[in-house]
């Protein structure tokens, strides 16, 4: 129905079936819909709708960077979450509405931009901050990511070629691959999604060395601190998935290189998983990533020289492929 036929339909019928037609609508939205319809509902009943569509001035780009340094100030300290004197609780639920219009200037701005560095250094701390709340109650909701609208790796796509916009300098590769391995996830992603979104970025072989060394680096710092740590240390979790993350980046890239065989070795060596079964299946859900069928066989043999012994899945996959 297009929305004139509706405003057709609503002026014509009797109230207490428009009031019947909305609140049946309402029930019918997802918990996540409700908490944006909510605020548009009272904003609109109160009138503050109409007020909102008075036509502001544009804003220089000190404001807008004030604005969002005070937001992420209030953000890390809960003040959108918790009780506090600082954002009245009519104005917590209103911080989706707050990053939709940051990502919206900022992804405005253009490469010749005298503001252009700092732009991807904001985007980056609000993609940061989105992460956090993934993991952590920041906001009143159960997704950071699609509460603002945006798939994760959709703005991690615009964080990675903003940030790339102004060089491929070591801090700027370095910075891209540790973000495509940690920080948080939406409930509709995956870290896998991040990492194919950056492999598609680095569009040199240079470049792509470049991250596996970072990876390298990162994987080594992270295999030092376990030593120190007990068998049931809790941060021992999150230590083991970040390295696991890192050897899935480095074995794309390699496999994005050709260098199969040194990719895939460092690969098992590296990755702490149940067993190497497992290290085998997780190897080939890379190469499947990629969509390279010849790697994913060469990963297959592999595994194969090593005594693994595949599960019925991937042996009927393996047939599948040499068909």
């Amino acid at each position: 129905m297009k929305v004139q036929e509706l405003r057709q339909m609503l002026g014509s019928a009797e109230r207490s079936r428009v009031e019947k037609a909305f609140v049946e609508s309402y029930k019918q939205l997802k918990k996540y819909q409700k908490e944006e319809a909510d605020i548009l509902i009272r904003d609109i009943l109160s009138g503050q709708s109409e007020k909102s569509g008075v036509k502001k001035e544009k804003q220089s780009f000190a404001e807008l960077e004030a604005q969002i340094e005070t937001f992420l100030e209030n953000a890390k300290a809960g003040n959108y979450y918790a009780p506090n004197r600082v954002i009245p609780k009519s104005q917590r639920p209103k911080w989706r509405f707050l990053v939709k219009g940051y990502i919206k200037e900022l992804e405005k701005i253009v490469p010749d931009s005298e503001h252009y560095e700092r732009t991807s250094v904001l985007l980056r701390e609000i993609y940061a901050l989105l992460c956090e709340a993934c993991n952590y109650y920041l906001f009143s909701t159960e997704d950071a990511f699609r509460s603002v609208g945006w798939r994760q790796d959709e703005l991690f796509h615009l964080l990675v070629s903003k940030t790339f916009g102004s060089g491929f300098s070591k801090d700027n590769v370095t910075e891209m691959t540790v973000m495509a391995c940690t920080g948080g996830l939406s409930r509709e992603s995956l870290y896998y999604e991040q990492q194919a979104v950056l492999l598609s970025e680095l569009k040199t072989s240079d470049v792509k060395h470049m991250a596996m060394e970072t990876a390298k680096k990162e994987i080594r710092e992270r295999k030092e601190k376990l030593h120190g740590l007990g068998k049931y240390d809790q941060q021992r979790y999150y230590l083991e998935e970040e390295i696991n993350n890192f050897c899935d980046l480095f074995l794309m890239l390699s496999l994005s290189l050709a260098e199969a065989e040194s990719g895939v070795k460092y690969y098992f060596k590296n990755s702490i998983k149940r067993d190497k079964e497992t290290i085998l299946y997780c190897a080939l859900r890379v190469a499947d990533i990629i969509d390279d069928d010849e790697m994913w066989k060469e990963i297959y043999k592999y595994g194969l020289s090593q005594k693994i012994k595949p599960r019925d899945e991937l042996t009927r996959e393996y047939r599948e492929k040499t068909r």
